[in-house]
C-alpha cells in the first residue's frame, strides 16, 4: 500500500502513513512517540524514517557437567575422527552481528503524495475556504475606508462646518496633508438690543447700537451686517452692508475671533438717510 512520510512537529520524529490512515480523521495522525495529533497534510517530509534496530538477547549460557573418569577413560581409547571445519557462528553470537532491520521495505517508501491519497478532505477545504475568505474581507474592509476617506475629502468644506465631526476631521487633516476650513455659521450669531437714535454731535448723522452673541459651540470670524431701512410701507428706503473692520471698536480686532456666548457691544455713526427711514433692522448676512 503506497504511503507518505510525515514529521511530528513536536517529537521531529519521521513516520510514514498509508493512503488507508491518512483518510480517517481528516488526515490527522497522532505521533506514537510523543502522542501529539497532527496534520499528515501540513507535516510532509523528504527524509525516510529511521530504521528500528531488534538485537536478539544472548542465550543463556548452558552449564557443562564434568564428565566422569570412566567415560574420559572410554573417550581416550576410542578414536576421534576429524572434523572439517564449517563456516558457521555460534547462535548465541549470531544475534549480537549486525542488526537486524526492523522488517519495512523503505524502498517502495514515496516522499511525496500518491494518487490514491486524499487531498480534498474536509479539513483542507475548511481551511482553503477561511483563507480565501479572510482574504476577500480584507479587500472588502480596504475598499470601504478607501471609499470613506474619498468621501470625507470631498466634502470636507461643508463636513467641517458640522460641530459634531470637526474634532474627527481635524484628526483626519493631522494625518493627510489636507486644511481644516474656519468654523463659520453665522446663522448663530443672534443680534439684541438694536437701537438707532440722532448723533449728539453731528448733525445728520445718525447713531446705531447692538450686541452680538455667537451662540455656536466654537469660536468664529465675526460675521457681515446688513443695516436696513424701510418707509412706513415696508419699502426699502436705504441699505448698508457692515463688515467686521466697519463696525467694530477699536479695541478689537477684524481677524479676531468671536467668544462663545459672549456678548459684544457694537456702536458706530452712519449718515442720516431721511424722513422716509422710519423702520430699520439688523441682520446677519450668510
Amino acid at each position: 500500500m503506497s504511503g507518505v512520510a510525515a514529521r511530528c512537529p513536536s517529537c521531529q520524529s519521521v513516520f510514514f502513513v498509508s493512503a488507508a490512515q491518512g483518510k480517517v480523521a481528516n488526515n490527522l495522525v497522532r505521533c506514537g512517540r510523543c502522542g501529539h495529533l497532527f496534520s499528515v497534510l501540513e507535516n510532509l517530509s523528504d527524509s525516510l524514517p529511521e530504521p528500528e534496530l531488534v538485537v536478539s538477547p544472548p542465550e543463556p549460557e548452558v552449564e557443562v557437567e564434568p564428565e566422569s573418569v570412566a567415560d574420559a577413560a572410554a573417550s581416550d581409547s576410542m578414536p576421534v575422527e576429524p572434523d572439517e571445519p564449517e563456516d558457521c557462528v555460534p547462535e548465541s553470537l549470531a544475534g549480537l552481528g549486525e542488526p537486524r532491520a526492523s522488517g519495512f521495505d523503505l524502498s517502495s517508501l514515496a516522499t511525496s503524495l500518491p494518487d490514491d491519497f486524499d487531498l480534498e478532505s474536509s479539513a483542507a477545504e475548511n481551511t482553503g475556504f477561511g483563507r480565501r475568505l479572510g482574504l476577500s474581507l480584507l479587500v472588502v474592509v480596504f475598499a470601504l475606508v478607501g471609499l470613506a476617506g474619498q468621501t470625507i475629502y470631498f466634502r470636507l468644506p461643508a463636513l467641517s462646518q458640522e460641530l459634531a465631526y470637526r474634532p474627527l476631521l481635524q484628526t483626519f487633516c493631522d494625518v493627510l496633508p489636507c486644511q481644516l476650513e474656519a468654523y463659520s455659521r453665522p446663522e448663530l450669531v443672534r443680534v439684541e438690543q438694536l437701537f438707532v437714535h440722532a448723533h449728539s454731535d453731528l448733525e445728520g448723522s445718525l447713531v446705531v447700537e447692538l450686541v452680538l452673541i455667537n451662540m455656536a459651540g466654537l469660536e468664529q470670524p465675526y460675521p457681515p451686517l446688513i443695516l436696513r431701512f424701510d418707509d412706513l410701507n415696508g419699502e426699502q428706503v436705504a441699505v448698508r452692508r457692515l463688515f467686521a473692520k466697519d463696525y467694530l471698536p477699536r479695541s478689537l480686532r477684524a481677524d479676531e475671533k468671536m467668544p462663545v456666548d459672549k456678548a459684544v457691544s457694537i456702536k458706530l455713526g452712519i449718515l442720516d438717510p431721511g424722513e422716509r427711514a422710519l423702520s430699520y433692522s439688523v441682520s446677519v448676512a450668510q
